[in-house]
């Protein structure tokens, strides 16, 4: 069997349900749509609690740990809320929804993070002693906290536009 496949075969299979239903997401994210205010604010409270809890579990809570990962999520947030502004939304502040126009950021981010994400395991389950080097852990830390930072930041600028937004009936 090919290396590729076997790596793929070796894949537990929450990893591909948990692919799919993202893939769902990211899907649905193409089109316009109107949703309420706490449904969008899952992916990025997901995906922010996926990477501190990689951060915690691989690398324990440490200033020399938290800080570059702390600092790339500060950088995420900032490109995401530059990202959100230039996204034109309506606001229903009676019901709490929004309607975006939809568009590929967020699959395009969804499979950024999980191809990372993907990586990043299987180097840990193969490599475990390259995470010794800073190159690796600095690597892996940066672009969680800058992924999950764009979301982050995304929905950050999503809701100040909801607040300066007039209000308008979404519900038809």
């Amino acid at each position: 069997m090919p290396p590729i496949l076997q790596i793929i075969a070796g894949t537990p299979v929450w990893v591909w349900v948990l692919f799919a239903f993202l893939m769902f997401l990211g899907i649905r994210a193409l089109r316009p749509a109107t949703s309420p205010l706490w449904r969008v604010a899952i992916l990025p409270s997901v995906f922010f609690v996926w990477g501190l809890y990689n951060l915690v579990a691989l690398y324990g809570l440490t200033l020399q740990r938290a800080l570059p990962w702390a600092a790339a999520l500060l950088v995420g947030t900032l490109v995401g809320m530059r990202i959100a502004g230039r996204q034109p939304i309506r606001a229903d502040k009676t019901r709490h929804l929004v309607h975006s126009s939809g568009g590929p950021l967020t699959l395009v981010l969804i499979l950024l993070i999980f191809s990372i994400k993907y990586v990043f395991g299987f180097l840990h389950a193969t490599q475990p002693g390259s995470f010794i080097e800073p190159r690796f852990w600095l690597s892996e830390l940066a672009l969680s906290g800058v992924l999950a930072g764009m979301f982050i930041g995304r929905f950050a600028g999503l809701w100040r536009q909801y607040r300066a937004a007039p209000h308008e009936d979404l519900a038809t």
